[in-house]
């Protein structure tokens, strides 16, 4: 058996305890019946977490899969270390979605509420890839068959759906706008207020209440200080990232590069 208390010592937030749970059992069952495991479908802050766990395991090798290298929701699939990685078989399924959107405009939101109202949990989806006349979607490989078979329709717009291959998987262009700006500190509430184009009284408000998360995890301290590659992120408001310091004003603020993801 593992020792779980010395593997999960570090983790004190309650939902990384909770992951970490589950990385565990999926080992003990591998390190006992030679099995290949898989998670659900993890953000990479929910993957820098299993994956500090795993990589102290012995005898457990793994691998992500999200369909494309810059996927943002990925699964690691578990298996013992004498298999080769390139003999593993997927654990995942990439489909397209075409209809006849020329008149109804559709967006993430309206793909993955179509999904989610046929029960399935979020984590058994990956990233959803929207274009202006078609969708392409990852999902966990033991759901295909049922999407397939009961996924008909995106807001109320007839669809057809089809199993692709990763060649055929086609990136969005994303709608960024570079924010120059300039700072009092590398405060969160400060970061955001510039990126966002909001009071720092309300962006405030909003720590406080869990609406913004840092790189994937939601932070409630607006003191909490952000660096230089750091993803911010209000729902339904899109992200700004921070990509560059560029030294003082000559006032002595930081002059920061944000870029605005909506």
């Amino acid at each position: 058996m593992l020792d779980k208390e010395k593997l999960l010592s570090h983790l004190h937030n309650e939902e990384d305890r909770f992951l970490g749970d589950f990385i565990l059992d999926k080992a003990n069952k591998i390190l006992k019946r030679k099995s290949i495991e898989s998670t659900n479908f993890l953000n990479p802050y929910q993957r820098k977490v299993a994956l500090g766990i795993v990589k102290q395991i012995s005898g457990i090798n793994y691998l992500t899969e999200g369909g494309y290298k810059k996927a943002e929701r990925k699964r690691i699939v578990l298996f013992k270390n004498y298999l080769f990685p390139d003999h593993i078989d997927s654990h995942i399924t990439m489909l397209q979605i075409d209809g006849n959107f020329d008149f109804k405009s559709l967006n993430h939101k309206d793909y993955l509420g179509a999904i989610l109202s046929l029960g399935i949990k979020r984590e058994m989806i990956g990233d959803i890839l929207v274009h202006d006349d078609f969708a392409q979607i990852i999902v966990a490989n033991e759901l295909s068959d049922f999407i397939k078979l009961k996924f008909k329709r995106v807001n109320e717009v007839p669809i057809e759906l089809s199993e692709i291959e990763k060649d055929k998987i086609e990136i969005p262009t994303k709608n960024t706008k570079n924010i120059p700006t300039t700072v009092a500190s590398m405060r969160l509430d400060a970061v955001a207020s510039a990126g966002f184009g909001d009071s720092r009284n309300k962006i405030s408000r909003d720590i406080k209440n869990n609406r913004v998360k840092l790189n994937f995890r939601y932070v409630n301290d607006p003191a909490y200080e952000v660096e230089v590659e750091d993803l911010i992120s209000i729902r339904h408001r899109g992200r700004v990232e921070i990509a560059e310091r560029r030294g003082f004003s000559n006032r002595g603020r930081i002059k920061l590069l944000l870029i605005r993801y909506t």
